[in-house]
C-alpha cells in the first residue's frame, strides 16, 4: 500500500461519505482552513483503490509547529488507520515536533491524549420526516419553548450577515469568558462550505443564531450565540428547530449539536439535550513525538495550561 497525495474532491469525499467521515475532514474544510494555517491530505491506496484517508493541519506552539489531524484518520481498517498515522508526518516532509489526532474510531499506537481541540462527547439525533415529527422527537419543555419563541414574535430567517452573528458572539465571548473569532473567520467559512447562518429577529434586533455545517446528511451546529437580555423569548430554541427544519429539506438525515459537558456547560447541554438524541463519546485522542523532548513540553504545558 502506497501514500499519495489526494488531488479529487470528489474521490476525496465519496470515500468520507462510504466511511462515516464529518465535515472537519471534508476537502472544502481543508480549503477553509487554508486561510489559516498549511494544509495536506493524503490517502493510501492498495491497487488504485483508496484504503484511507487523512487530512492534516498545522499547528503553531511556542516550542514549535506540530501536525492536526481532526475526526482522522478515516479508514475502515485499524491496521490502515495506525498505518497512516504511523507514516502521514514522515511522508508529508516538513519538520514539525509531533502529530495530534482526535479520531472518531480507536487507533492503537502513539501516546494517549489527556487534552482535546474538539469535543469529545456530543449529541446525535435522527431527523424526522415532518415537522411534526421532528418536534415531537423533542422533549416537553424543548416542543413549549419552541412554540412560545413563535407566539411571542420571533422569526427565523436564512441570512449573510456574517457581521450581526460576530456582534453577538463577541457579546456571548465577553460574558461568558470564552474565545470567539473575527467576522472574515466567519464570511470565509459561509463561502467555502456547504453552511447557513440562520438568524432570530425581535422587532427588527437579531437576538440569536447558529451557523450550520451540511455534510453527509448531517447537519452539525457549529457555532450559536444569542442575546441573554431577549431569554424570555426562547429565540435560541426556534433557531434551532428551523435549520433542522432546513436540515430535513435538504435531504438530512442526522443532527449533531456539537459537543456537550455537563461539568463544564451544563446550561448549554441540558438545552441540547432538550432536542433528544443519543450521547456519542469520540475515543480518546492520541500523539505520536517526532521531537520527544520538545513535544513533551509542548504537552505538560498545554495540560498544566488547561487545568490550571
Amino acid at each position: 500500500m502506497n501514500l499519495e497525495f489526494a488531488q479529487s474532491k470528489e474521490a476525496w469525499d465519496g470515500f468520507l461519505k462510504e466511511n462515516n467521515g464529518t465535515f472537519l475532514q471534508s476537502y472544502d474544510w481543508g480549503e477553509f482552513r487554508k486561510e489559516y494555517q498549511s494544509v495536506w491530505r493524503v490517502m493510501i491506496q492498495d491497487q488504485n483503490q483508496i484504503q484511507g484517508v487523512c487530512q492534516v493541519m498545522e499547528e503553531k506552539s511556542p516550542l514549535g509547529k506540530y501536525l492536526y489531524l481532526p475526526h482522522g484518520p478515516v479508514a475502515p481498517s485499524l491496521n490502515v488507520r495506525n498505518e497512516l498515522f504511523r507514516q502521514v508526518g514522515h511522508f508529508i516532509g516538513v519538520k514539525h515536533i509531533g502529530l495530534k489526532t482526535e479520531p472518531l474510531q480507536d487507533l492503537t499506537i502513539g501516546w494517549r491524549s489527556h487534552h482535546r481541540i474538539q469535543p469529545q462527547k456530543t449529541l446525535i439525533s435522527k431527523i424526522g420526516q415532518t415537522p411534526e415529527e421532528i418536534l415531537e422527537s423533542f422533549d416537553g419543555k424543548t416542543r413549549y419553548n419552541v412554540r412560545l419563541a413563535k407566539r411571542r414574535g420571533v422569526q427565523v430567517k436564512e441570512s449573510k450577515d456574517y457581521a450581526a452573528f460576530s456582534r453577538l458572539m463577541e457579546e456571548n465571548s465577553a460574558h461568558q469568558g470564552f474565545h470567539s473569532y473575527p467576522g472574515h473567520y466567519f464570511e470565509r467559512l459561509l463561502k467555502y462550505l456547504e453552511a447557513s447562518l440562520f438568524l432570530a429577529y425581535y422587532q427588527d434586533q437579531v437576538i440569536a443564531g447558529s451557523i450550520v455545517v451540511f455534510f453527509n446528511s448531517t447537519i452539525t451546529f457549529l457555532h450559536s450565540a444569542s442575546n441573554h437580555q431577549w431569554g424570555r423569548l426562547k429565540a435560541p430554541y426556534l433557531v434551532r428547530f428551523t435549520a433542522i427544519e432546513a436540515a430535513r429539506l435538504k435531504g438530512c438525515q442526522r443532527c449533531n449539536h456539537w459537543g456537550i459537558s455537563q461539568q463544564r456547560f451544563p446550561g448549554v447541554t441540558e438545552f441540547k439535550k432538550g432536542f433528544g438524541g443519543q450521547e456519542l463519546i469520540y475515543p480518546t485522542g492520541r500523539e505520536l513525538p517526532y521531537k520527544p523532548v520538545r513535544f513533551l513540553t509542548h504537552y505538560l504545558a498545554y495540560w498544566f495550561l488547561k487545568k490550571y
